[in-house]
C-alpha cells in the first residue's frame, strides 16, 4: 500500500475545428487497459445563450458535442470557468475529443483569469505529466497557491507531494497537515489516507485500531468508485480487525463530522510521531 495522490478529476481534452475530417474516423483511446473506441462527436450549433449548467449537464448524459459547444463558446468569450472546463473536456478519455495540448493551453488561460479550481486541475497536470512535461515544482507551486485557498483537492495533492518528496523536501508532517485539512471538509480520499497512515506508521503511530475508524469514517462517506480505488487499504485494514473493533469503528465514525479542528487529534499524533522520528 501506499498514501495515495487525490483522486484526480476526469479530465478531457480536444481542439475544434476539423469535424469534416473527424467525422469519419474513429478515435482508440486507451486508459488503463481498456481501448475506448468512440467516434468523434459531430458539430453542433452554437447554443444562443451558452452555460456552464447546460454544458455539464450535456457532459454528463455523454453528449460531448452539446458540451463542447456550451463550454468551448464560454472559453471564447474569456470565461475563465468556460476555459476550465472546455480544457477538462479536451483532457477527459474516451470522449473522441481528447487533445490533452490543448487542455493544457486552456486550463492556463483560465489559471492566469484567476480560477483557483483551475490552478487545481493545472496542477494535477503537471504532477503527473497530463498534456506537459511532468513538473513537480510548477506543480507545488500551483497547488500550494489552490491549497492555502482552502480547496481540498489542492490540499490532498500537496500533502501528497510532501509525503513523496516531489517539488518539496520529503517531509510527512507537512504532508499529513495538508491531509487533515482535506478531511476536515469531509474529503474521502484524505480520510483513507489518514487510515493508511495509521495502519503502516507512516506520519503518524502505527494503531491499527486508528486506522480502522478512519477507514469507516472514509467509507461512509465515499462513492463505490472511490472505495474500489482504496480495495487494497480496506482489505488490509479490515483482515487486522476484528468482527468487533470494525462494528465500533463504524459506530464511532457515524458520530464525528467534519469542520475546522475537527481532527486536532490527528495532528497531535503527526507531532508526536515526528519527534520520535527526529530522535531516531
Amino acid at each position: 500500500m501506499r498514501i495515495h495522490p487525490v483522486l484526480l478529476l476526469a479530465f478531457a481534452f480536444g481542439v475544434a475545428g476539423s469535424s469534416a475530417a473527424l467525422a469519419d474516423t474513429t478515435v482508440t483511446i486507451t486508459t488503463n487497459g481498456v481501448d475506448c473506441k468512440v467516434p468523434p462527436p459531430e458539430e453542433v450549433a452554437t447554443p444562443a445563450t451558452p452555460s456552464v449548467p447546460a454544458g455539464t449537464a450535456a457532459e454528463k448524459n455523454h453528449n460531448y458535442a452539446l458540451a463542447r459547444a456550451n463550454f468551448r463558446a464560454l472559453a471564447d468569450g474569456g470565461d475563465p470557468e468556460g476555459e476550465r472546463l472546455y480544457g477538462l473536456l479536451l483532457m477527459q478519455k474516451c470522449t473522441g475529443i481528447q487533445d490533452k495540448d490543448a487542455a493544457v493551453i486552456w486550463l492556463t488561460k483560465a489559471v492566469d483569469g484567476g480560477n483557483a479550481v483551475a490552478q487545481v486541475n493545472l496542477g494535477d497536470a503537471y504532477m503527473n505529466g497530463e498534456g506537459v512535461a511532468q513538473d513537480d515544482n510548477k506543480a507545488f507551486a500551483l497547488l500550494s497557491k489552490a491549497a492555502a485557498g482552502g480547496l481540498p483537492a489542492a490540499q490532498i495533492s500537496l500533502g501528497y507531494l510532501y509525503f513523496t518528496g516531489r517539488g518539496v523536501p520529503a517531509d510527512p508532517y507537512q504532508g499529513m497537515v495538508w491531509t487533515v485539512k482535506a478531511a476536515e471538509q469531509g474529503m474521502p480520499a484524505a480520510l483513507f489516507n489518514i487510515s493508511h497512515g495509521y495502519f503502516k506508521g507512516q506520519g503518524l503511530p502505527q494503531d491499527t485500531e486508528k486506522a480502522a475508524y478512519f477507514m469507516e469514517a472514509a467509507m461512509q462517506r465515499s462513492t463505490i468508485v472511490q472505495r474500489n480505488r482504496f480495495a487494497e487499504n480496506i482489505n488490509s485494514v479490515s483482515r487486522a480487525s476484528s468482527t468487533d473493533d470494525l462494528r465500533r469503528a463504524a459506530e464511532r465514525a457515524r458520530r464525528w463530522s467534519p469542520g475546522p479542528g475537527s481532527l486536532s487529534d490527528v495532528l497531535d499524533d503527526a507531532n508526536r510521531a515526528r519527534a520520535r522520528s527526529a530522535k531516531n
